[in-house]
């Protein structure tokens, strides 16, 4: 792997932020042969993460090395290839693209967000051409996909060494031509939870069943069979007049429903405080993390 990624210029990596996603995007990395410096202001949170991502290198032979550092000069300006992985705030990420691109003149510059415009990410950068989306999803060691989203000025040979690169390190990359919020993933992930949460907040099921349904008809072939496939697969004609028959009755909400305001002023934000739209006791969560790696992993095996 690493002998390809040499071929595209690409040997040094820096990954800015040590969080949940940024330790272990920076172990797919040097499990991919690249040495790796991983940035993070604090100092126990990156010890943890170093020892998280060369654990994920450990495990594979030829792997790079990552190291930690504190000075975000010193995790750029030798780097082929740079992504971050900080909060998803558009100021924070701007100001941040537009530090590193004055420490790193000619890297790839990677940003990883979920729904925010890889074009606004890149206003302040300089030379925005080198900047590219890279939406990657939690886990992302053990979730195929990548998504590559082009902005406004991202060059092809930015998107096309990006699209290589992670396909040379096993990911399953998508190119996103079109720079809208929330990309492919979000955007379907998105629609499906707000027609979940109008169905509980009109009255029609609880939570439970919400979640029962999905698991148990939907969720049980989208493994198999996307929603365009399985459109053709039943007739277009068929999907049409399904269409005709319910859209007009689904959630168009403009934003996020009401009932997400009143759960969250009254301190149920879900998982993290023990109560949501389900009861979170001490445990769940992390059993939950625990069950859908096992989950996702067991997919992958077959």
């Amino acid at each position: 792997m690493l002998a390809h990624a040499q071929s595209l210029g690409i040997t040094r990596a820096g990954v800015i932020g040590a969080g949940l996603m940024g330790r272990r995007i920076a172990g797919v990395l040097a499990c991919g042969g690249l040495t790796v410096d991983l940035y993070d202001a604090n100092i126990d949170i990156l010890a943890d993460a170093v020892d998280t991502a060369n654990a994920m290198a450990a495990e594979v032979s030829g792997a790079g090395e990552v190291r930690a550092t504190t000075d975000l000069r010193d995790a750029v300006s030798s780097a082929d290839y740079v992504t971050e992985a900080i909060i998803e705030d558009l100021a924070a990420k701007q100001a941040l693209l537009e530090e590193i691109s004055l420490y790193s003149t000619t890297a790839i510059l990677a940003t990883n967000t979920s729904v925010l415009p890889i074009t606004h990410i890149a206003m302040r950068a300089k030379n925005p051409e080198r900047v590219v989306g890279t939406h990657w999803w939690n886990p992302p060691d053990l979730i195929p996909i990548v998504e590559v989203i082009r902005g406004e000025h991202t060059s092809t040979e930015t998107m096309n060494r990006t699209f290589s690169l992670l396909e040379n390190f096993g990911k399953l990359a998508v190119r996103v031509e079109k720079d809208v919020p929330g990309f492919v993933g979000n955007r379907l992930q998105h629609a499906l939870w707000r027609e979940a949460i109008a169905l509980v907040a009109d009255g029609v099921c609880d939570a439970e069943t919400v979640d029962l349904v999905c698991r148990n008809t939907i969720g049980l072939r989208l493994a198999q069979m996307g929603p365009i496939e399985t459109a053709d697969y039943v007739g277009l004609d068929l999907t049409r007049a399904i269409h005709d028959a319910v859209l007009l009755s689904l959630s168009t909400d403009g934003a996020a429903n009401p009932i997400l305001t009143t759960l969250i002023d009254a301190g149920s934000l879900g998982a993290k405080s023990g109560q949501g739209f389900l009861t979170w006791p001490d445990g769940r969560r992390e059993q939950a993390a625990a069950d859908l790696a096992a989950h996702v992993k067991s997919q992958l095996a077959h």
